[in-house]
């Protein structure tokens, strides 16, 4: 699947339905669905008086009047669909109507994070200015992120598993855990992406000829920084402290940002990444940032969400 503004689908879908399906050796696997084609089958032998095999139509012809019989014992509404079945990423569509429908700290909804977000955008051209400025000196950075950039524009679910081994084999609940933060972070950066129009670097300055085609969509706030970061606060309340813990600050004359997390400091690398390329200014980032901090705590108020928030409980269990 493609697409998306951070992780794509197929983080989810390869990941989960592919491995598995592929393991059993003989299905045949497209698109990490599954395909049946039911034929006509010869019986095991042939009738009386017969000289050729029956065919066999699925369900056979000889139980397929008692096979059609609905069990008396179906479950009352809900009908007790398999939880495990959901498709990560329709569980997670699914999962905005919960989300809109919260309040966060102070009362504010999700559409209503402006106030945090008007300050963090550049409105004079002396401010637009400085960011190209520090964009065209990332240039030179280029060639040493391309490949991981790259690797990045459709899919970031590689690096989250690779800060601590995990899959959507071995840790399942985690994994549908990053899809709805991966959902609900491309809802909301699309939504204020809409409201500021921002530009694209590459629009102001020739200079930065981005070396892939800019997304479709406007530049403010990041989506890649909206994302990364949201699925980062949410799998600091899932993985153990070696992932989720800040590191001691260490004396350094260098200036650092706060001793953030691993799993921050991968957020924070993602989007710089996107800037690195000319995709994004320093300021979209910035905001991307803000923009998922806010919403996790829309996403963790106590008596919201209530879905989202035992995904959380369910997908710390697994690193016990």
């Amino acid at each position: 699947m493609s697409g998306g503004i951070g992780s794509a689908d197929m983080d989810m879908d390869m990941d989960m339905d592919m491995d598995m399906d592929m393991s059993t050796g003989g299905v045949v696997v497209v698109g990490g669905g599954v395909k049946r084609p039911i034929g006509i089958s010869p019986a095991l032998g042939k009738q009386a008086g017969e000289s050729w095999f029956r065919g066999n139509k699925w369900p056979p012809e000889s139980v397929a009047a008692l096979w059609q019989n609905v069990p008396p014992d179906l479950p009352p509404p809900p009908m007790g669909f398999p939880p495990g079945y959901w498709a990560a990423k329709n569980r997670a569509i699914a999962l905005l109507g919960e989300f809109v429908q919260a309040t966060g700290p102070g009362g504010v909804k999700w559409d209503g994070l402006r106030p945090a977000l008007d300050p963090i955008l550049p409105t004079t051209r002396a401010a637009i200015l400085d960011e190209i400025k520090e964009l065209v000196e990332l240039i030179e950075y280029r060639p040493g992120i391309m490949a991981e950039a790259l690797a990045q524009k459709d899919s970031i679910l590689a690096y989250w598993q690779g800060l601590l081994m995990f899959n959507g084999k071995s840790h399942p609940k985690t994994t549908a855990l990053i899809e709805v933060a991966r959902c609900i972070g491309q809802f909301q950066v699309m939504h204020y992406k809409w409201i500021y129009q921002r530009m694209r670097p590459a629009q102001v300055s020739p200079a930065l000829m981005t070396p892939i085609d800019s997304p479709g969509h406007a530049a403010f706030p990041s989506g890649h920084a909206t994302e990364s970061m949201l699925m980062a606060l949410c799998l600091e309340k899932v993985m153990p402290s070696a992932a989720s813990v800040p590191p001691p600050p260490i004396p350094s004359p260098m200036t650092v940002p706060a001793p953030w997390s691993p799993l921050q400091m991968m957020a924070q690398r993602v989007a710089r990444n996107r800037e690195v390329i000319g995709l994004h200014y320093p300021s979209d980032s910035e905001a991307g940032r803000m923009l998922a901090r806010k919403t996790f705590d829309i996403i963790t108020h106590q008596g919201q969400c209530l879905t989202i928030q035992k995904m959380i409980h369910d997908a710390h269990l697994e690193w016990q």
